[in-house]
């Protein structure tokens, strides 16, 4: 009998035992970054203390961020460059935790995953040095798009179509990011109707307007629907208990594919669209990555796209990108990327090396994360998209002596009425059509028309790029 009850005690703790061994593998597999980074772990304030936090550059060896240290080892972060990556690097604050780079890639910036700084940091009496951070971000492009943004609330990224590297990528409105103005002025920051402290660029939620025309194009395409026509495009139609309208009821008559891509007809895409399965919008949108969590170590929402309950009239309405279809900047640029790529889209990414002085720790590798669309489709994408800015609604995104591909959009909160005080103002874009190096994203909230004051602003981008080489 005492034998018995023996052998059920030893099983009894046989059992916790496992549940623990079990419970503690999970977290160090699949929560150990979480419970590493997160701000209520103090071995890293402790360790903070006896490292000095390294620099992060830009592509060509700009300093963005860099760390003081009196003479008691105090440290200082110092951003000085002011306000123009508070939505990139963020901050690090002893007050108010870190943010963005400075939070994703701490372990780095603290030297913790270079094998060398193991051991000897908490015993030492000087500071050591963390590693050093370099981005694909470059620096004039960056001021560049910050100066033409300033102005507006909003979001633009851009990116190398090819290898995914973010070349620029701005959060309007911005914020000083320094511990002296954080603590000052931080009540008034998360308060701010204005959100400066959203990261629009990969957070922000907006409806895509036109632009998403390339996706529903798209359908259009694989599905061998290119030579329909739309017969007599009076400006309006009227589906269910909508009237959709074109951008200031402009009338284009029989209207096909490339007309209705050029001109940025409503009425042919919604027609179109309100005749195409709903099962083929679901497909297209979801190989393109929506309702997918895009891979970018960054945090980022996910861009959302309807799937249940999808009628003629809630397809036709998300063939023109309204509704409840929802994009982030970031993934707007990775669309068109996606045409300028031969169909193939870039997986993101801002931290191209990590480094000890002279001794690379680590580097990023370009690769892919889809391929939505065959090379024909994103060749015939690019021909209407190319067409779009030389003869279209894209014109002001002209630049001489260079082939720039386009597509605007304006989206609005209703669907009855284009009030230029309403409407989200977009671009999306890439450039030169032969050999496409640059393609940019640009949302400006409440603005108005995205081809006379989005595309502008990403053509000035684009040049700024083409002038530094």
């Amino acid at each position: 009998m005492n034998n018995k009850k023996v052998i059920e005690v030893l099983i009894f703790f046989s059992i916790l035992f496992l549940g623990l061994i079990i419970y503690l593998t999970t977290i160090n597999i699949y929560y150990k970054d979480e419970y590493v980074e997160s701000s209520y772990n103090q071995r890293n304030s402790v360790q903070e203390t006896k490292i000095k936090r390294g620099t992060i550059y830009d592509r060509n060896g700009t300093i963005l961020a860099y760390s003081e240290a009196d003479e008691n080892m105090k440290q200082r972060r110092v951003y000085p460059h002011g306000s123009l990556y508070s939505h990139v690097i963020g901050y690090s604050s002893s007050q108010y935790g870190k943010s963005l780079i400075e939070k994703q890639y701490n372990q780095d910036l603290l030297g913790k995953n270079n094998v060398k700084s193991l051991f000897g940091t908490l015993f030492q009496n000087t500071l050591k040095d963390g590693d050093n951070i370099t981005l694909t971000i470059d620096h004039k492009l960056q001021q560049k798009a910050a100066q033409l943004m300033k102005k507006y609330k909003g979001a633009l990224v851009a990116m190398d179509p090819k290898s995914g590297e973010i070349l620029a990528m701005v959060s309007m409105p911005d914020f000083d990011p320094t511990e002296e103005s954080l603590s000052k002025n931080w009540a008034e920051l998360n308060s701010s109707e204005n959100s400066p402290f959203l990261t629009r660029a990969t957070m922000g939620m907006y409806p895509p307007g036109s632009t998403y025309k390339i996706i529903t194009s798209a359908i259009i395409l694989e599905n061998d629907l290119r030579d329909k026509i739309i017969k007599d495009d009076t400006g309006s139609i009227h589906l269910g208990d909508k009237d959709i309208s074109n951008a200031n009821g402009s009338v284009y008559g029989d209207t096909d594919l490339t007309k209705g891509f050029v001109k940025s007809s409503n009425v042919y895409y919604a027609s179109m669209g309100a005749d195409i399965e709903s099962s083929l919008h679901k497909d297209m949108a979801e190989r393109f990555l929506l309702n997918s969590k895009i891979p970018f170590k960054f945090p980022i929402s996910r861009s959302k796209f309807e799937t249940s309950h999808m009628g003629p009239l809630t397809c036709a309405i998300a063939s023109i990108g309204q509704g409840k279809t929802l994009m982030t900047p970031l993934h707007l640029a990775l669309m068109t990327s996606a045409v300028a790529n031969d169909g193939v889209m870039p997986k993101p990414y801002i931290v191209s090396k990590v480094t000890d002085g002279n001794t690379l720790i680590s580097r990023t590798s370009a690769s892919t994360i889809a391929q939505p669309i065959s090379s024909s489709t994103a060749r015939e994408i690019k021909e209407l998209m190319l067409e779009t800015v030389n003869s279209g609604t894209g014109t002001a995104a002209r630049i001489n002596g260079i082939k720039v591909c386009g597509k605007t959009g304006t989206a609005e909160n209703e669907m009855t009425t284009y009030d230029e005080n309403k409407t989200h103002a977009l671009f999306v874009g890439f450039a030169p059509y032969d050999n496409p190096e640059i393609a940019v994203s640009v949302i400006l909230e409440n603005a108005g028309y995205g081809g006379s004051v989005a595309a502008p602003i990403a053509r000035e981008v684009m040049k700024t790029y083409f002038s530094k080489k």
